[in-house]
């Protein structure tokens, strides 16, 4: 990604309560679910999802570099916005999602550490045209905020929510993405850390990968672990966070290919010997995605290999809006167009 590009200084301290979960901050509300009685016509003429709200007169106008434009989503660790600034001085403005995090979930100084050195790593070390870039972060003043280039498009779960599972070719094409995004973080000696579908973002280009490297105080419930605390130091237990990572990404493609989560209570099964239930999962992608939900984290697959086997043709290199289904594509393309009009700015490039 370049050096420089990255800012998250130090400054003064922050007070509150002992961080936890991220929650799904950028999967806007779904308002209405696809009826199919209605002519295509009709259907095709508005978007059926949440769009981008009106900025609070009396919330924010900026934070850091960034003037606000919108809100995109709210969750458990503060709200989101749809920004644009220079992430510092001599470089270019970016647009941006911009996490305001709430000052209590920041209260430990390691925990800052941890977040600022991850998330700079992520910037200056991953090359991934499927990982949204990490643009700068200010964790120790009294409104903390992370910023991340908005990626133009709307969460997985949302649009599976409303249109339905994806077809075999796209869950390969879905697959081929998020292994090759996960295979990038890896490899630049990091870990996502909350790869769900509310943290995947469907764009007309490509998918992307949002919210890595930044959950707040998770504890992994997955088979093999015995509930780390994912604050832990940087470097420690990665090997095992790496196969969570696998793991959720076979959960995150199985909800892409039934609309249905895995296991019974959703992405983690309850106890370590429930088997995942893949009924509606492609033949063609059983073997996988079982592969990925081992309960061994030792047996699941490498992403870099799993990329190949989920994707062998390379769909994944082109552009999203000729693999995805069109009600898809529909919804992805209203987003984009609100977020370019209350920017009027192109949402992507450097």
């Amino acid at each position: 990604m370049g050096t420089g590009r990255f800012r998250c200084p130090r400054g003064a301290g922050a007070a509150g309560a002992r961080s936890r979960r991220a929650l799904d901050v950028f999967a806007p509300s779904v308002l209405a679910l696809l009826d199919l009685d209605r002519p295509l016509a009709r259907l095709f003429s508005a978007s059926v999802l949440g769009g981008i709200a009106r900025l609070p007169e009396t919330g924010p106008q900026r934070l850091g570099p960034f003037r606000l434009y919108g809100v995109l989503g709210r969750g458990g660790t503060g709200t989101v916005y749809l920004g644009r600034g220079a992430p510092r001085r001599g470089v270019r403005k970016r647009t941006a999602a911009v996490r305001a995090v709430r000052p209590e979930l920041l209260r430990d100084r390691q925990m800052r550490a941890r977040l600022r050195q991850e998330t700079s790593r992520i910037a200056e070390t991953v090359e991934s045209p499927f990982v949204a870039d990490a643009l700068a972060c200010e964790l120790d003043s009294d409104h903390p905020w992370i910023a991340q280039a908005f990626a133009p498009g709307l969460p997985l779960a949302a649009l599976v929510a409303s249109y339905g599972p994806l077809p075999e070719m796209s869950v390969r094409a879905l697959g081929g993405a998020l292994a090759r995004a996960l295979t990038a973080l890896h490899t630049a000696g990091t870990a996502h850390r909350d790869l769900r579908a509310e943290n995947v973002l469907l764009t007309a280009e490509r998918p992307q990968v949002v919210e890595h490297g930044i959950a707040l105080g998770q504890p992994s419930a997955l088979p093999g672990r015995a509930g780390a605390d994912l604050g832990e130091t940087v470097g420690h237990g990665l090997p095992a966070r790496r196969a969570d990572d696998v793991f959720s990404l076979g959960a995150v493609l199985v909800l892409a290919a039934t609309a249905q989560q895995p296991f019974a209570a959703g992405a983690l099964p309850a106890t370590r010997g429930e088997i995942p239930d893949l009924t509606g999962v492609p033949d063609a992608l059983r073997a996988p995605l079982l592969a990925c939900l081992h309960k061994t984290p030792e047996a699941r697959p490498d992403p870099e290999s799993l990329a190949r086997t989920l994707d062998p043709s390379g769909s994944a290199d082109r552009p999203a809006r000729e693999w995805l289904p069109e009600p898809y594509v529909h919804e992805i393309r209203h987003r984009t167009d609100e977020a370019r009009s209350l920017t009027g700015r192109r949402l992507w490039g450097r």
